[in-house]
């Protein structure tokens, strides 16, 4: 018999897929990493996405701390996630030079791991390269200025030789001379000449290919809908179908899932708040010339209204996006005394009616709006692909880590925000300090299931209010190609 800690862990995501890595690497852990998904990495999670900014703004030192061990890290794994410490960007090969495929439920024990891509066919021009990162706010927007002036601190603080930009000459001057920019909203704020963004899909399946490799297991369509408890201990968990997974240890890292999940009539076991949440993005298609023309701009986020941009990756495709409150999709789910709970659930593009994955039509308009005052050669582009990418959101942003309260050997690892995929070499080891209850002093309180705070001085900044979503005020197909509302600030 192995003497190894059997451990289970529910979602193939950042989270999950860092701590099998982290446990993988140190020995002693016996891993099987369990996800709702026929494929992975799965179509519809926040991992799976475009790209990722991989040094966004960031207001909290513990944080902060994490993104200097982040830049620190010399490990292949963190190289294969993306090497943050050169803020390289994990663009696309060649179509002919791809080497992965996504892990499906029936070949996930039998799959051949591929080698990965070296890292000079996952570079831009073949070297690591930093687009950079510029976060604005309006003068007259308090909260955004308060962000930006945090953020920028705190780049100071890490050894990040940040620049300030006061005026819309000084943001330009941060472009390529052919880039034709707009105002900016008459924003100002902070240049960050290190920030960059990875391919955030292909690094999820790279680190969850890593994770066969080392022997750990990877199960796709291996829906959790109950857990088997006894006393303070949760045995493992029951899948869709009924087939029973035991294990020592069990590890939920089930994203914007995660509310829904503990809700079922099978699980019934009570969380902080938190709330899966759906962001607005959208994508558009360059021209082959345009994507040479761009290829060089920054990253711009707002952090007043939270609308940022991406350059080009190597397909020429586009993504903007909007960190906001974001919108709930509200769902009763039957308990066991025959009560509904009402949890905030995904609507993703797997979910049947929302294939097209639209987004309301007021956020088509904020999106096009912001694009105008960015890029004003581009604000009347059709847009190629909408979608909600869903956060499981905290009140301040900061993580939910920790042993549950009511049992001995289940650790809660959610609560991203919209900022964990940054942390993705990393927060796995941060999750298995948790686990042995070692954590660091910094963060071990405010990842806590203790006495959360209920004020803004966590993590993340978002002005507005969350809204529900509704079908009814989805975009239709002829609004991504009509520019709703704009009103253009060249």
């Amino acid at each position: 018999m192995s003497d190894k800690s059997k451990v289970i862990i529910v979602g193939a995501g950042i989270y999950g897929m860092s701590t099998a890595l982290w446990m993988l690497e140190e020995g002693g852990y016996d891993v099987t990493i369990l996800d709702r998904a026929e494929t992975l990495p799965a179509p519809d999670a926040a991992s799976c996405d475009l790209n990722k900014v991989t040094t966004a703004p960031i207001t909290s030192s513990g944080l902060g701390n994490l993104v200097i061990a982040t830049n620190d890290l010399r490990t292949p794994t963190a190289d294969l996630l993306y090497p943050a410490s050169a803020a390289l960007r994990l663009c696309s090969s060649p179509p002919e030079q791809h080497s992965h495929k996504p892990l499906t439920r029936a070949d996930h024990s039998r799959r051949r791991l591929r080698r990965p891509i070296p890292r000079s066919a996952c570079c831009r021009r073949g070297g690591p390269l930093a687009s950079g990162v510029i976060a604005l706010a309006h003068p007259t927007m308090p909260g955004g200025q308060k962000f930006v002036s945090s953020a920028y601190t705190n780049c100071l603080s890490m050894g990040i030789s940040a620049q300030l930009v006061t005026s819309s000459s000084d943001i330009r001057a941060k472009f390529p001379g052919e880039v034709r920019t707009g105002s900016f909203g008459d924003r100002v704020g902070y240049a960050n000449p290190k920030g960059g963004w990875a391919e955030a899909g292909r690094a999820t399946l790279v680190g969850l290919e890593r994770v066969q490799k080392l022997g750990g297991k990877v199960l796709p369509g291996k829906e959790v809908v109950g857990m088997i408890k006894q006393g303070r201990e949760v045995r493992g968990v029951r899948v869709k179908g009924g087939e029973e997974i035991r294990g020592d240890l069990v590890v939920v890292c089930a994203g914007a899932w995660t509310p829904g999940l503990f809700a079922l009539p099978e699980v019934k076991i009570k969380l902080p708040k938190i709330e899966a949440t759906g962001q607005s993005l959208a994508i558009l298609q360059l021209t082959p010339e345009e994507q040479v023309k761009y290829a060089q701009v920054p990253v711009i986020f707002n952090l007043d209204d939270g609308w940022y941009i991406f350059p080009p990756n190597a397909d020429g495709l586009v993504k903007m996006a909007i960190h906001a409150p974001g919108y709930t999709n509200p769902i009763p789910l039957s308990s066991s005394g025959g009560e509904d709970d009402i949890v905030s659930v995904p609507r993703t593009k797997l979910t049947p009616g929302a294939e097209d994955g639209m987004i309301p039509r007021e956020m088509l308009a904020r999106l096009r709006r912001g694009l105008a005052e960015v890029y004003p050669e581009l604000q009347d582009r059709e847009y190629v692909q909408t979608r909600l990418c869903w956060y499981c959101d905290t009140h301040t942003g900061d993580w939910l880590i920790d042993y549950h309260p009511d049992f001995d050997n289940l650790v809660v690892a959610t609560g991203d925000s919209g900022h964990a995929f940054k942390y993705a070499p990393i927060i796995g080891r941060e999750i298995l300090r948790i686990i042995k209850r070692e954590p660091i002093p910094e963060v071990g309180a405010k990842w806590s299931f203790g006495d959360r705070p209920t004020d803004d001085t966590g993590a993340d900044h978002r002005d507005g209010v969350r809204q529900v979503l509704r079908v009814e005020d989805l975009a239709r197909a002829e609004d991504l190609k009509v520019p709703v509302g704009i009103t253009v600030a060249a």
